[in-house]
This record gives C-alpha cells, structure tokens and sequence, in this order.
C-alpha cells in the first residue's frame, strides 16, 4: 500500500510481509499502533547488511524501552523466526468471505455515520481493502472457473466495475498525477464510493479508501497511533 512507503516499503515482497507481521503481532496481543511503532523503528534501524542477531538484540531493547511486556517482546522474537524459516504464509490466516463482507459493511456504515472516525482509523482501512481484494479474488476465480479455464477473453465487466477499475488505474499510475486528483477532487471520490458501494451491496455509498492505490490522508498514520 502506498501510505505504508514512508515506512521503506515499496515491493510486493514488502507487502507481504508488511501483512504477515501485522497479522502475528495481533496474534501476539500486540495494538496496531505497537505495529506501527514497529515500522518506524525498522525504518530507521534496518539495513540490508545487518547482523541478524545484533539487529534481533536491539529490537528487544527498543521493545522493552517502550514497555513492552517481556512475553510479547519473545512473542515478536519467535514471529520473526517463524516468517524468516517458514515464509509469510505460515503466519497468516486470512478471514472467510462471510467475515470480509461483514468487514465492509463496517467499514461502510462507520464512512457514513462517522467519517472523521473512519478516516483516522487506519487498521480498519486497511482490512476493508484486503476483504474486498479477497472478494475480488473469489469472485474472478468463480467466473473463471463458470467460463472455463480455456477462455481467452474475460467476461465483460459491469459498468460500477469498469468505473472502479478507471479509477484505480488512474491511482496507480506512477507520475503520483491520478492520486493528486483523488484528493482534490470529492466528485470523483463520491464516484468512487458509491461504485464500490452499489457492487458490493451497500446502495448510495461505499468505502471510498478501499484500494491499494488510494492513499491514506497524511493525518491517518497520526491519528492511528494516538
């Protein structure tokens, strides 16, 4: 995602990882805003030439100075070992679909009743864009599989689908252009929501930050740790 670049994650990879650490550390009884401590620290600590276990020594000791509770600081020690033997798939558990729905009717109600609330909230921003990638992802396989596998041309896309993937393309074009004009343009991120919205069964609204592409107002990151 691209809000979490200031934290020196731009690949793929990064992602990944990004999201089986945040998935461990709240296994791990540790709050969002811990993670992001976290971040912040291998940001300005990590270096592709660091000892392992110099680098392991001084995470515990920035944990502790931070008053976290011994057993979460092992707890944290042991994901990382975990990941690093087993690969980020062994930490991670993504929810069913019945669950991601509900994550985006959430995260929907609260954009209306509340919007203040829903923009600072971070951790849920980003589980409804991961819900509704999974649900993106279920529903292609589904009509791949109903075309079959064999089918060259995909099916045609529905107009709230079209307009979402304009969008989204517009957002991840690299210039940075198509981004500006999100922010700036409350029209086009009406748009936005209410296509998210009418596809995923939420008539008249959506969740407008529910994209990878889309990111975060700059006060998120603040307002998610405080």
């Amino acid at each position: 995602m691209h809000r979490y670049r200031e934290f020196g994650l731009f690949s793929e990879q990064d992602e990944v990882l990004r999201r089986a650490f945040r998935d461990g550390f709240k296994r791990a009884g540790l709050s969002f805003a811990q993670f992001l401590d976290a971040l912040s620290w291998y940001r300005d600590h990590a270096r592709p030439a660091a000892d392992e276990a110099q680098l392991a020594d001084a995470f515990a000791q920035f944990a502790a100075d931070s008053g976290w509770p011994a057993h979460q600081r092992d707890g944290i020690l042991d994901l990382y070992r975990t990941i690093r033997d087993d690969g980020p798939a062994a930490v991670m558990q993504p929810p069913a679909p019945d669950e991601d729905r509900a994550t985006l009717a959430r995260a929907d109600d609260l954009l209306r009743r509340d919007p203040a609330r829903y923009w600072g909230d971070m951790e849920l921003q980003d589980a409804a864009f991961e819900a509704r990638e999974r649900l993106d992802a279920a529903q292609a396989d589904g009509a791949a599989q109903a075309d079959g596998a064999a089918r060259a041309s995909p099916a045609k896309a529905s107009p709230d689908q079209q307009r979402i993937q304009e969008i989204e393309a517009m957002l991840h074009h690299p210039s940075g252009d198509g981004q500006r004009r999100y922010w700036t343009d409350a029209a086009l991120r009406a748009d936005y929501a209410q296509a998210l919205g009418r596809l995923y069964g939420s008539p008249g609204s959506g969740v407008a930050e529910t994209t990878a592409s889309s990111p975060a107002a700059p006060e998120n990151v603040g307002a998610a740790r405080s």
